[in-house]
């Protein structure tokens, strides 16, 4: 291998690379902690990201020029994974063939594929956040989709939606509490079901993610003395390669498993002993 690929590969760049993308994401818990760029990471969380990068009317310089650094940065310590791998399957081809060494390349490969997942998450498909909806109320999006909501199913106290933290779980119970919708395209239903926090409804690609229950924002649904049916706050997302991201992660974890067992070593026997004598 020539120089530059040796250093792209080497341990060295990798150490330097994870160091400043660690003072990059420190930057960025400053600003997310910031009153003045706290409405910016709203924005960017409620729509898809290349959405948010793109538009011209978000605003956030400064926020955007900070997600650009962190990409390149992510891209940087991708093209060391790649080189890295490379080469390892060198020395593969070059020195006797074991396990261990094999099982490390598959791990190599599979993260990559991960970090491609995550990368496709950003970029592809759509997101569209804070979908407020009553009882019986419907939301269109693309290519002909709508969501129904059949029901509320709010069996807590209604004074735990006024509250915006320390809800115990025996305000709340988020395995009780649950929405009825369906899922249609072009008046024809394709799904349906419960929807609970944590437990979405999914058809292929697409998920619908209830995120929160809310007091009805209609000033005509109050009524003194009369507590009206809660409203719920939705998600709806497609990501293309979801499934496909579903099934390497557990492989990569399942890879890594394999290879601490392979190169795990026992403490010599020899030691143990003389410690006991001890």
């Amino acid at each position: 291998m020539s120089r530059i690929t040796e250093k792209l590969a080497s341990f060295h760049y990798t150490t330097w690379n994870l160091v400043v993308l660690l003072l990059w994401q420190v930057w960025g818990m400053l600003m997310a902690g910031s009153a003045a760029y706290k409405t910016g990471f709203q924005g960017m969380n409620n729509v898809l990201v290349r959405d948010w990068l793109l538009s011209k009317d978000t605003g956030f310089p400064v926020l955007k020029v900070w997600f650009i650094g962190l990409c390149i940065l992510m891209i940087l310590l991708g093209i060391n994974l790649i080189f890295c791998s490379w080469e390892k399957i060198f020395r593969l081809i070059r020195t006797r063939f074991n396990g261990p060494k094999l099982y490390m390349l598959i791990v190599h490969v599979i993260f990559g594929l991960v970090a491609l997942g995550h990368l496709g998450g950003l970029m592809l498909g759509y997101e569209y956040n804070n979908i407020q909806l009553s009882e019986g109320k419907t939301y269109s999006f693309e290519d002909g989709y709508r969501i129904e909501v059949k029901s509320v199913n709010f069996i807590s106290d209604y004074k735990v939606l006024e509250k915006t933290k320390y809800i115990t779980k025996d305000e709340f119970d988020y395995r009780k509490n649950s929405a009825d919708i369906t899922l249609t395209r072009d008046g024809k239903e394709l799904s349906s079901g419960s929807v609970f926090l944590l437990d979405p409804l999914e058809y292929r690609d697409i998920q619908v993610t209830l995120r929160n229950f809310i007091k009805s924002p209609e000033p005509g649904d109050q009524q003194v003395g009369v507590e009206s049916k809660p409203w719920i706050v939705l998600t709806v997302s497609r990501n293309p390669v979801l499934n496909i991201f579903l099934v390497i992660y557990p492989l990569m974890i399942a890879g890594i498993f394999i290879h601490l067992i392979m190169t795990w070593k026992k403490p010599p026997a020899s030691g143990l002993a003389s410690e006991g004598a001890e």
